[in-house]
């Protein structure tokens, strides 16, 4: 069994390597997938920005490997990680700047926040300067998400800040006629559904421009991810990609079309599963797979995988066979697998049953 897995898990890092989705609507973006760094500062991860990260602040905040994630949105690894601090004023402040295309009147800012901290005293992103500085997250004092101006003014919302909590937080910012900008801040939105027409807090400040810069603005003890700036809702929440795709061409047995599903996340040292069902009991099974798909025929079939590696298997009692390996770390992003199964089946023609071929495809 250890040997079929070690070859399992060595053919998950075969493929090849599909260009990354990409919006134009998505102006920058920075998921901290660059380190381990000691400090953010200097640091040039992610793209669209016009500037790197630089410190304003006596405390540190670092790159490391274990970031955020939340439910059905696209993520990288890495977090940046401000460490919980001494003293009485605790502050770690690093700033980039972004280039709005020109005639921009609004634009929307996410970002994932996680207060690791016993008393995180405050954290998120901020905009702009004193005395017209915007917080957008868990202002000083409050522990609940709203938005605070530097003088203390602001709107609070009904969320309170609970440690170990990861919150996807959504801000707004729109140029109004005169003077001001008003910022609108979305908690917790469901990936893939549309703007709320109604914010969790909102509030206007006197800025005479639209920010082209932000801020990580932490007390102590928070963990900042996926940051993201762009001109609509959407560019900003990016859905996750599904890594399994059913490609077709079973061609049926006994028991009917033999099924192929694959589970799992297929992220660096994550667990993964292929099982078969409604294959013909304990029959002879022979998983292959490889990095193309050549859909050519055979055996009364499609033989949908090229057939890098054939691996022989037996059914079970009840037609069917599961396999777990663990999706090696270091796999770069995109990497693509094909898998399908042939099954000895004398009810099937040329004694051959064949169940859909499957793709599995890591962010």
């Amino acid at each position: 069994m250890f040997a079929r897995s070690y070859l399992f898990s060595t053919a998950l890092v075969l493929g090849a390597l599909a260009a990354p989705d990409s919006s134009a609507q998505l102006l920058s973006y920075d998921g901290f997938g660059n380190g381990p760094l000691a400090n953010l500062a200097g640091s040039t991860g992610g793209s669209g920005w016009s500037s790197a990260w630089s410190m304003g602040s006596t405390d540190v905040t670092q790159v490391k490997a274990a970031g955020l994630g939340y439910a059905g949105l696209a993520t990288t690894n890495g977090g940046a990680v401000t460490a919980t601090a001494n003293g009485v004023w605790p502050s770690s402040i690093y700033s980039r700047s972004f280039t709005l295309p020109p005639g921009t009147t609004s634009y929307y800012v996410s970002f994932l926040m996680r207060d690791d901290a016993a008393w995180g005293s405050w954290g998120g992103l901020s905009f702009g300067q004193y005395p017209s500085k915007m917080y957008v997250g868990s202002p000083l004092g409050w522990y609940t998400y709203g938005l605070m101006m530097s003088e203390g003014l602001g709107d609070t919302s009904s969320k309170p800040l609970i440690q170990g909590q990861t919150t996807l937080v959504v801000v707004k910012l729109t140029k109004n006629a005169g003077t001001g900008v008003t910022y609108r801040m979305y908690l917790d939105p469901t990936i893939g559904s549309n703007e709320p027409s109604f914010p969790a807090v909102q509030y206007s400040v006197n800025q005479p421009a639209l920010p082209s810069y932000l801020s990580i603005d932490n007390g102590t003890g928070f963990t900042t991810d996926e940051i993201r700036v762009g001109t609509t809702w959407a560019s900003v929440l990016p859905t996750a990609p599904t890594p399994w795709t059913d490609l077709g061409f079973a061609k049926p047995g006994i028991s009917g079309a033999p099924h192929l599903v694959g589970t799992g996340p297929l992220t660096p040292g994550s667990s993964n599963t292929l099982a078969l069902t409604s294959a013909k009991a304990n029959a002879p099974a022979f998983l292959i797979f490889g990095a193309n798909a050549v859909n050519l025929p055979f055996m009364g079939g499609v033989l949908v995988p090229e057939p890098t590696f054939v691996l022989p298997l037996t059914t079970n009692a009840t037609g069917a066979v599961s396999l777990t390996a663990n999706w090696p770390v270091g796999t770069p992003s995109n990497t693509t697998i094909r898998f399908q199964y042939w099954i000895q089946d004398p009810a099937a023609t040329f004694g051959m049953s064949a169940s859909n071929g499957l793709q599995g495809k890591s962010p």
